[in-house]
């Protein structure tokens, strides 16, 4: 597993356990109650903010080589005692707790998670539990947490913080830091390798009574109410420990969530998957997906890598489809000031949920799967289902599949249209199509609501291919045959399926087609290969149809290349198997697969 994806440990499976008493639990009712405003408010923003972010990734001139820039103490190898002179330089006189809060209002955000330490130890925020903080350390004469918490209340927003639990590179017992001091325990080590160790276990139990718990316990005790605390590398813990910090949430703010990295599911309100993650699978009924706006967490020179509207906004509809909430990340400055570019991107994202937050804020996830066209929400209560068409059709007819509800109306809704009620029929018993040639497209979503007939959808699970456009079938949502294939993490550049170690293995995808003549398709296959992989061949099959195709070079690492391989025909109505197979290796694996793209070709 790579250092950065043990680091936040999302995707690490805990076997089941009782070491939570039911009555320590709460019931679903308490849950649903706590939860409720979560539920309603789909949008986060998260402030990775300390002592990194002064030094921007850059240690005595030189880059330092970190994926994130909060990690730079850690991936320099900064002895604590001059990283801890640096931290004491920190003068953030450009913070504005106002600014922030507002920012985030601006960018349709309703609950704001902020760093009151990090892995490095330092707090944010003015604690009396140690003097290892930006008050009392580097002399800062504000809290910034308390300024903070003054702003959420007077502006409606939800306080969060982030609490790094499970490591602290500053105190002597804790996790991380072996530079410094070299019997404590590492941080990659597994909790396996160091949990029967008593040395080492009970200095960090030291640690976590110490400080851990007395911070958590002034945290929840000193700013007002907490609507959650984000723990992290909660894999790094017992389960004993995590039901310390359990317990006391639950006592001192029995109304405050609790992520998944605390520990694991057991002990959570809510999941979270892998940072960044493009492609998911959610395993839980609430979730949230955590998103920078560039590369790293906290503030780094150079960090240029920006990711476009687009994509954010993408990644909005892609998350609140699969009922989950998205949090997207600001590193501010050293001095607390927030850069141009992040502004800029928060509120365009904001600008489009003031057109468009009714199809957001208060849905689930989509009843109806994926279409092709974009992504779909549901208002249960109110029976309404809302379409966020991403992909215009060109003919100006919308197809909506899957569906056997009686539909009462459908309107646009933050885009303006000749027509409020826009002319919708029936196609058969599972689709309809809506005339949505009035209306005029948004630049990232064109949303319509659809006013069913009844709470209770009645739908059909299998994608449709629909003629008129690009249809897309993604591997992460492909079924997957033969021993070692798997979806990746789902990040920038592996959100495919990788480990085609089995020559035989194969990925598939059924669909229907509405179509009584045949369409021809243009096949266009996304994947990743290196230089030792060329040559290894796979065949595509539809039907009865098959390709046999070559594996090219694409480059390094995550770099996906697009190639036509050819043209198949869905020659008739009905159910449709497409898939992928493996044929033969030029090496240990054959390819990683992100995508196959059906483009249908003009009829003739």
């Amino acid at each position: 597993m790579k250092r950065d994806e043990y680091m936040d440990g999302a995707g690490l499976e805990q076997d089941p356990s009782d070491v939570i008493a039911d009555g320590q639990r709460g019931n679903d009712q308490d849950r649903n109650r706590r939860i409720a405003w979560w539920r309603e408010a789909r949008v986060g923003l998260f402030v990775h903010w300390g002592p990194y972010s002064m030094l921007g990734g850059m240690w005595k001139g030189e880059r330092v080589d970190a994926n994130y820039a909060e990690h730079i103490q850690l991936r320099g190898k900064i002895p604590v005692a001059e990283y801890a002179e640096a931290a004491a330089r920190m003068n953030p006189e450009g913070f504005d707790a106002h600014e922030w809060v507002a920012l985030a209002k601006r960018s349709g955000a309703k609950y704001l998670i902020v760093t009151a330490k990090h892995h490095d130890g330092f707090a944010m925020y003015d604690s009396k539990v140690c003097d290892y903080s930006i008050t009392r350390h580097a002399n800062f004469p504000r809290d910034p947490i308390k300024e903070l918490a003054e702003a959420c209340k007077a502006e409606g927003i939800r306080l969060g913080i982030y609490y790094s639990h499970a490591m602290d590179w500053h105190h002597p017992d804790s996790q991380g830091n072996t530079l410094d001091y070299p019997g404590n325990i590492g941080a990659w080590d597994l909790l396996e390798d160091w949990i029967d160790d008593q040395d080492k276990r009970e200095r960090f139990e030291r640690y976590l009574h110490e400080k851990a718990l007395p911070q958590v316990e002034e945290l929840l005790t000193d700013y007002g109410p907490i609507g959650l605390m984000w723990f992290d590398c909660g894999h790094k813990i017992s389960d004993e420990h995590a039901v310390w910090f359990h317990d006391r949430v639950r006592q001192l703010q029995p109304d405050c969530l609790i992520n998944k990295r605390l520990r694991d599911d057991r002990f959570a309100d809510y999941g979270n998957p892998h940072d960044n993650q493009l492609r998911f699978h959610p395993v839980q009924q609430d979730w949230e997906s955590i998103h920078t706006l560039n590369d790293s967490w906290g503030f780094r020179y150079g960090d240029d890598h920006w990711k476009s509207p687009e994509e954010l906004i993408d990644q909005l509809l892609r998350v609140a489809a699969a009922n989950g909430n998205l949090v997207l990340n600001v590193g501010p400055l050293g001095n607390g000031a927030i850069d141009e570019t992040s502004r800029s991107l928060l509120e365009t994202v904001g600008s489009f949920l003031e057109r468009n937050g009714e199809a957001i804020y208060g849905t689930c996830g989509s009843p109806i799967g994926t279409p092709q066209w974009g992504y779909c929400t549901w208002k249960p209560e109110e029976s309404s289902l809302y379409l966020l068409v991403r992909d215009w059709p060109q003919d100006g007819y919308l197809i909506l599949p899957g569906l056997a509800n009686g539909v009462q109306y459908a309107r646009p809704i933050g885009a303006k249209a000749k027509e409020d009620r826009l002319p919708i029929r029936q196609l058969g018993p599972w689709d309809w199509q809506i005339d949505v040639r009035s209306v005029s497209q948004d630049a990232y979503a064109t949303v319509l609501e659809l006013k069913l007939n009844g709470e209770q959808l009645e739908s059909n699970g299998t994608p449709r291919f629909i003629s008129e456009m690009p249809n897309t079938f993604w591997a992460y949502d492909g079924v997957i045959e033969g021993d070692g294939l798997r979806c990746d993490n789902g990040k920038r550049g592996h959100d495919g399926v990788t480990g085609w170690t089995a020559p035989n293995a194969a990925v598939q995808w059924a669909f229907r087609s509405e179509e009584e003549a045949p369409v021809h398709c243009r096949i266009i296959v996304t994947l990743s290969a290196s230089a030792a992989q060329a040559g290894g061949r796979f065949e595509l099959s539809l039907d009865e149809q098959k390709l046999a195709c070559t594996v090219y070079d694409t480059g390094v690492d995550g770099c996906w290349g697009e190639f036509e391989i050819g043209r198949l025909t869905i020659r008739r109505a009905g159910i449709h198997r497409l898939e992928v197979r493996g044929i033969s290796l030029a090496s240990d694996a054959l390819m990683n697969l992100r995508r196959v793209t059906l483009l249908p070709m003009e009829r003739e």
